[in-house]
């Protein structure tokens, strides 16, 4: 999955050492599960808009909570296999695990990723109980790119309202101004974006107020500058709005660890998760 987007668009650069290595190992980490998806679902005519849906043994037709993960990438790569390696332990609370993806740029471009997003979570809301999901106790989530398209979402509230937003390592304001177009920065006016004054409307720091939905937030300590810089000011903006805010920064970690910590049963992440649905029965 990781060179899928680069051998179609040679014009991509070549993914960083540790992005690389990062895709390796979640696609490792996923073939080492023992939990397959008891369904591959569609909620778009295309193939990148796709569900894979985890649900507990023998719990099958039970109204359980229900998270939904959205990859990461920087819009470009990433698939399904990035997220199965999360299924057993969301399973294990007990909750239904739901994997997606999205159509990637630069063959789709903005706000084709948003839409997409949009769309499957409407399409989990409005199927939920058909695989033994409880519509009103989902909860929303996704590492860097997935975790901006999930707030963004959430923010905008052109979907059904969620029980709480889970994002990790991903920038809530996407404005970069006059930056270098090869600079990091600069990818989404290259890739993602057909006019530079998109980024406003996909900033999610520009859709906070009167936010309704509980966040928790994460980032590393090592995370990239503008990862760190935009989460913090998310926080205080949400707070300041008077939104249920809480937020970790993991030490020691960089922007990779944040997703990969996850495959840790006793990660605090999965924890605040348990939280949140026990705050919701």
């Amino acid at each position: 999955m990781r060179h899928t987007a680069q051998k179609e668009y040679p014009g991509l650069p070549p993914s960083s050492p540790d992005a690389a290595a990062y895709g390796d190992l979640v696609v490792a980490l996923g073939r080492k599960s023992a939990l397959d998806p008891v369904a591959e679902l569609a909620y778009g005519a295309d193939p990148n808009q796709r569900l894979h849906v985890y649900v507990p043994d023998g719990l099958v037709g039970k109204k359980l909570p229900v998270v939904i993960f959205f990859h990461g990438g920087a819009w470009v790569s990433g698939g399904l296999s990035w997220l199965r390696f999360m299924a057993p332990m969301i399973t294990t609370m007990p909750a239904i695990f739901v994997a997606s993806t999205y159509r990637l740029a630069p063959q789709s471009q903005w706000p084709t990723q948003y839409d997409d997003v949009c769309a499957a979570i409407s399409y989990v809301s409005a199927h939920a109980v058909d695989f033994g999901g409880d519509p009103t106790r989902i909860i929303v989530g996704g590492h860097s790119a997935g975790g901006h398209l999930a707030s963004l979402a959430v923010l905008k509230r052109e979907i059904r309202p969620v029980r709480a937003c889970f994002p990790l390592s991903c920038s809530f304001d996407l404005q970069y101004g006059d930056v270098a177009i090869d600079s990091p920065e600069g990818r989404v006016y290259k890739y993602l974006f057909t006019q530079r004054d998109q980024d406003c409307g996909a900033s999610p720091i520009n859709f906070a107020k009167g936010n309704p939905t509980p966040f928790h937030i994460v980032w590393g300590e090592r995370d990239f500058a503008r990862i760190m810089r935009s989460s913090e000011r998310m926080v205080g903006v949400l707070r300041g709005e008077g939104s249920q805010v809480t937020s970790t920064i993991l030490a020691g970690a960089g922007h990779f660890d944040t997703h990969l910590q996850l495959a840790d049963p006793n990660s605090p992440w999965y924890a605040r998760l348990q939280e949140e649905f026990e705050r919701a029965e």
